[in-house]
């Protein structure tokens, strides 16, 4: 039997329920974009109806049984095969399925109606974005958006996977909500590097002015122990999402993203100096969900601990 499922602008039918979760993010509360890490461990298929915007990748394992998932039935065939993934577009014939082994990446643009088959053990990243989140971020109406539907060997699309990944990690493992501002960053990025986002024009040098580096900062300043998104930062610029990340950047040096988690550091390592406070609440008054993460963040920011940190600036 069928198990039927919705997952943000997505819709269709498994074969069976993924066998593990990684990570998910639901699409409530981050401005309509969703994020699933899943894995099967055996053959299975899917149906789906995408009516904003798809992009995922898969990876199959190198060692398996392989079987057609389409034809049950005595067809096993024990060896050393790789997963062979069948992806196939509703509005075409079935000997134009499009079949790759191990590895591949999807994207699936509005009304698109098809189907993937797996053969074995395989993996799968998606991030699914509703219409509007698509229409944000292209600056455009979806029914002007030419998104193409691409198929691609995983090899091509080096940026998407690292990037998914990297949303994996943070969706995975924590009590605590995805970081609103990474998921939206990542979300615009994954659009430009997999084709659904026409890259900026490099000729055009994009910078914020005096004032509008002074807005963000006094929000960012203003918000630094609460979730703040990427919307509401561009909003406070009064520019749109994608130009808002060259213009930052083309300022700061640094996104948007990564100038948030230096601040909240900053404001974390001052609030340990002090030795008013525990490792938690000065945690809690930085920004972080928990004394854990943020001692995460300290590693991947400046390369030490948070009580290290302390115990330099004291010497």
């Amino acid at each position: 039997m069928s198990v039927p499922f919705v997952n943000a602008s997505v819709q269709g039918e498994l074969s069976a329920s993924p066998d593990q979760i990684f990570g998910q993010i639901p699409a409530s509360g981050l401005d309509g974009v969703a994020f699933l890490d899943f894995a099967y461990e055996s053959a299975g298929y899917s149906t789906h109806r995408v009516d904003g915007l798809l992009v995922g990748t898969w990876q199959g394992t190198s060692h398996n049984t392989w079987r057609n998932p389409w034809h049950p039935g005595p067809e096993d065939r024990p060896g050393d095969r790789p997963t062979r993934l069948t992806f196939r577009d509703g509005a075409m014939p079935d000997e134009r399925a499009d079949e790759r082994i191990a590895d591949a990446f999807v994207l699936r643009g509005p009304g698109f109606v098809g189907s993937t088959a797996w053969s074995g053990p395989c993996r799968g990243r998606y991030l699914a974005y509703m219409p509007a989140a698509v229409e944000r971020m292209i600056e455009a109406p979806l029914s002007q958006a030419e998104i193409p539907t691409l198929t691609d060997d995983l090899s091509e699309r080096m940026s998407v996977f690292h990037l998914l990944a990297a949303l994996g990690q943070e969706a995975g493992g924590h009590d605590t909500a995805a970081d609103a501002l990474l998921v939206d960053s990542v979300a615009l990025a994954v659009l430009r590097v997999s084709g659904a986002l026409a890259p900026p024009n490099p000729r055009r040098n994009a910078a914020l002015t005096a004032r509008q580096a002074r807005r963000v900062r006094d929000l960012v300043a203003a918000r630094i122990d609460a979730p703040l998104s990427l919307r509401e930062m561009a909003e406070a610029a009064g520019l749109s999402e994608g130009y808002f990340v060259r213009a930052f950047k083309g300022s700061f040096g640094v996104t948007p993203y990564q100038y948030v988690l230096r601040e909240r550091v900053t404001l974390a390592q001052s609030l340990i100096r002090s030795g008013t406070v525990s490792l938690g609440e000065a945690a809690k008054r930085a920004g972080f969900p928990d004394a854990r993460r943020m001692g995460r963040t300290f590693r991947k920011v400046i390369g030490r601990s948070p009580t290290e940190a302390a115990r330099l600036q004291r010497a």
